[in-house]
């Protein structure tokens, strides 16, 4: 079930930020290379929840839902995408949510707040990884999409650092987690929380020279970082029933 959940966090993110870049930015190609990455999470996704005897309906609805995306794409501006594209991203966030209650045992409300916080930090950073590989490929793109999911993984890592610090507020929580689980909350903590923070200077600086060669380079650590940081997450949420 963590695995479901930390599957369907990533797809759900890297999605419902495609906003940000722009097809007309990143091209038709990129948005199709999207759409496969997070079909395939969303199959990886649905195999987890078949080996943990769980449905397997919400991500079957997600890959029914995404290959229609996918082969509409070529029809921008009608309703015949655009609905189902809504639709999808609704989908996800639901998805997250019961996976997240399903999988932490946690209340409404804080699956809620752990799902749209995970969703988040998870997607801008590597969806601004992805994008800052295909600025190198595809030469003269503007920067602006860059910059903007830039500050979005800032406003990300802000927010589910928020999410963290009133989780550790709840009864019983803080010697749950910090003392009790104490050396992976801590790793948890700083690569997972602290390491985006220390990272996003250098991105910032890096894409306001346009270096995007450096700026991915720096990305592809923080991915590391924060895909490290909501694994333990997830797991310490299992263990408190809280997004710690």
């Amino acid at each position: 079930m963590l695995l479901a959940l930390f599957l369907i966090d990533l797809a759900a993110g890297l999605y419902i930020f495609l906003p940000l870049v722009g097809r007309r930015n990143a091209g038709v190609k990129f948005y199709r290379l999207i759409l496969i990455v997070t079909g395939a999470l969303a199959i990886c996704a649905a195999i987890a929840h078949w080996l943990a005897h769980a449905a397997v309906t919400g991500d079957a609805i997600l890959v029914v839902l995404t290959i229609i995306v996918y082969a509409l794409l070529r029809y921008p501006k009608r309703l015949i995408l655009r609905v189902p594209a809504v639709l999808l991203g609704i989908a996800y966030v639901v998805a997250a949510i019961v996976t997240w209650r399903t999988a932490t045992d946690a209340s409404l409300a804080w699956s809620i707040a752990g799902a749209v916080s995970s969703i988040a930090l998870l997607g801008t950073v590597n969806l601004a990884m992805l994008l800052g590989h295909w600025h190198l490929v595809v030469r003269g793109m503007p920067i602006d999409p860059l910059k903007r999911l830039t500050i979005a993984t800032l406003i990300s890592t802000i927010v589910r650092i928020a999410v963290v610090i009133a989780a550790l507020f709840a009864p019983g929580v803080w010697a749950e987690v910090s003392v009790q689980q104490g050396i992976f909350f801590w790793m948890r903590a700083g690569w997972g929380l602290v390491g985006p923070l220390a990272l996003f200077p250098m991105v910032w600086g890096t894409v306001k020279i346009r270096s995007t060669m450096a700026a991915t380079g720096i990305l592809y650590v923080d991915v590391v970082a924060v895909v490290i940081g909501e694994v333990l997450g997830g797991w310490l949420a299992a263990v408190a029933h809280v997004p710690v």
